[in-house]
């Protein structure tokens, strides 16, 4: 994963600007952050690839995580476009839950290896952990409960906050006769998790910024703002397919014709 670095760094920087030209009221910030989803997949697609050709005991939990992380960055960039297909929910909340089950694996067998070694240090790992996990609820969670995913969002980030404080203001940790931050700790971990902190982190600045009025919400002009709130609906189950198809796909049908008409004329 450390050879993608660079290349995840240069991402994050994408879809912050994506997300400011989008708050800007420029159309083209939402097919930056769309085609960075779609960048992020095809990243966890070739070390998805990678692992395959490697041996070893943990070759099975990182094919999971990196399938995992593949399927929801591709449902990402599809929620962008507004691309829907069938059994897309399906599909996420079993990649989503999947993942949860990898990092709760992984949280209880590092805090086990540090807990004799640094229980304060173990306990911030913990903590650490346990905001992904809620985070990856929270997401999971979307098209079955509006209210528990808030609940699970919130817990998470109080979470990371108090993760981060605590890292502030104990830098050093005595393991082994090494001194170590929780942050080194962190950084160190062969897996995604950084990655997925980090998206969270930016997601709920974003979300709390916006919901106090201090940050604008994502613009985009390609469909009225009546198709949008249609297709949330089917994304989240509020509406049910009448003969397998949602309310969303029969407004944009006729959308389309009454463009394709107009602009005949």
């Amino acid at each position: 994963m450390k050879k993608y670095n660079a290349l995840y760094y240069l991402l994050f920087i994408l879809l912050v600007m994506g997300a400011f030209a989008s708050m800007a009221q420029n159309n083209y910030g939402l097919k930056i952050m769309g085609g960075v989803a779609f960048v992020f997949a095809l990243v966890f697609l070739a070390e998805f690839i990678t692992v395959l050709g490697k041996k070893g005991n943990k070759k099975i939990e990182a094919l999971v995580e990196t399938a995992c992380l593949f399927l929801l960055a591709v449902i990402f960039g599809c929620r962008v476009f507004y691309i829907h297909f069938a059994y897309i929910e399906v599909v996420f909340g079993v990649a989503g839950t999947l993942l949860l089950l990898f990092y709760l694996r992984k949280m209880i067998l590092r805090f086990r290896q540090l807990q004799l070694k640094n229980g304060l240090l173990a306990t911030l790992i913990l903590i650490f952990h346990l905001s992904i996990i809620l985070f990856l609820v929270s997401m999971v969670m979307v098209p079955f409960s509006q209210k528990i995913s808030q609940l699970t969002g919130l817990a998470a980030f109080i979470l990371l906050i108090v993760f981060l404080l605590a890292g502030l203001f104990r830098k050093k940790f005595l393991i082994d006769g090494e001194n170590f931050s929780v942050f080194s700790m962190v950084t160190h971990f062969n897996d995604h998790s950084l990655i997925i902190t980090s998206l969270f982190l930016l997601f709920s600045l974003y979300t709390g910024l916006n919901r106090v009025g201090l940050l604008p919400g994502i613009y985009t002009d390609e469909f009225p703002r009546a198709y949008y709130e249609l297709l949330n609906n089917a994304a989240t189950k509020k509406e049910e397919p009448v003969n397998g198809k949602y309310k969303y796909e029969e407004y944009k049908k006729r959308y389309d014709e009454f463009l394709k008409n107009n602009s005949s004329k």
